[in-house]
């Protein structure tokens, strides 16, 4: 409301009113004479404006503290928690968000005890699973020694009965040495304590020698492989893990791929690195199975995996040896269309890929794709 009295003086009257806060401003006794009437109203109005939006800026400093600088150290304490460490915070406004921030402190604290309880589960049972595998490796040396003297008759001759239970015996021991092999592996690798023996070499050359020596057990289903190996430059890896790597995939390939079928390893430059693909016309893999199937002991299909002889460790063990040298693995496919398992390397572990334009164009596509 503004109210002019037009005498020997003007009253000037402004008043603001709103729920909260209620601001009154008033001007008054201005003298206003002869011609510098309209010059005086200036004056006042300005007068008026600048007090406006001084008060204007205070409320506004008000609210800030009140309630945007809690609501962001709300903001950063949560975020901070998404990467695993919990900093309380301190609101003390008298309102809901102190009771916000209370309730925060509370549940931060909780969640916090819960990781740490988890973790010394997690290290538990990876302690235990070391121990076991280790003990149990132990004398598994010498029942295969002695199983090899009977089935080689250096203890006395054999009759077919007794060479037959003895290759079950054999069978079996082995894929128990084998299970508790992988056990080792994958206790190490959650553990952090995975060694690696890096040596600059050429990818072809591991490509190359693994496909060779899985070839007589795709030949005996009937299944071709087919190599397309382009120029890579060298990488720094573990020759051994890798070989291991590549022989699991292949290996999971040809077992999940029925007669006559086909299966593709490809070997290409991937930026400064390289990048190896296994792909086959197999019974194939849903997206959610492909999200999952590097976990330990995860099978997208519990009765298939026994009838193969698989313990669901393999594809974890390949994920932790490739993530050790730095670098990624991931699976594509559709039920009854096959699936591709791929992976790549950087030049040496630990460093980034050094992606070309055009390569970080189709990774975005790809990716894009995937979602």
């Amino acid at each position: 409301m503004i109210k002019l009295s037009l005498s020997s003086k003007l009253y000037i009257s402004l008043v603001f009113s709103g729920l909260t806060p209620l601001i009154i401003i008033s001007l008054l006794f201005i003298p206003l004479i002869g011609d510098h009437l309209e010059i005086r109203l200036a004056y006042s109005i300005g007068a008026i404006m600048f007090t406006t939006i001084l008060s204007t800026l205070l409320i506004a400093r008000f609210l800030s503290l009140h309630i945007t600088e809690p609501i962001d150290a709300l903001v950063k304490s949560v975020k901070k928690m998404e990467e695993g460490v919990f900093e309380p915070v301190n609101i003390s406004t008298g309102d809901d968000l102190d009771i916000l921030g209370e309730a925060f402190n509370s549940m931060g604290k909780e969640v916090t005890q819960v990781i740490k309880n988890l973790r010394e589960l997690d290290e538990a049972k990876t302690q235990f699973l070391s121990i076991t595998s280790h003990e149990l490796r132990t004398p598994m040396t010498p029942i295969k020694a002695q199983l090899q003297l009977l089935l080689k008759e250096h203890l006395g001759k054999l009759n077919q009965q007794q060479k037959k239970s003895l290759g079950m015996i054999e069978r079996n021991t082995e894929r128990l040495d084998r299970l508790l092999k992988e056990l080792l592996t994958i206790s190490r690798i959650q553990s952090g304590r995975l060694k690696l023996n890096p040596v600059k070499q050429p990818m072809q050359q591991i490509v190359e020698e693994t496909v060779s020596f899985m070839k007589p057990f795709a030949d005996k289903k009937k299944i071709t492989i087919e190599k397309q190996i382009g120029w890579v430059q060298d990488v720094e890896f573990d020759r051994d893990k890798i070989t291991e790597v590549m022989q699991n995939l292949i290996s999971n390939a040809i077992k999940f791929t029925p007669e006559g079928g086909k299966i593709t390893v490809s070997l290409k430059k991937y930026g400064n690195g390289a990048l190896v693909s296994v792909q086959d016309t197999g019974i194939g893999l849903s997206r959610e199975d492909c999200e999952n199937v590097f976990k330990p002991f995860f099978q997208a299909d519990t009765w298939r995996s026994r009838e193969t002889g698989g313990t669901g460790l393999g594809l974890a063990i390949c994920k932790g040896i490739v993530e050790a040298h730095g670098g990624k693995i991931w699976c594509e496919g559709k039920p009854n269309e096959g699936s591709t398992f791929s992976f790549f390397l950087p030049p040496k572990p630990g460093e980034k890929i050094k992606l070309s334009q055009e390569e970080a164009v189709a990774e975005r596509v790809e990716e894009f794709f995937r979602e």
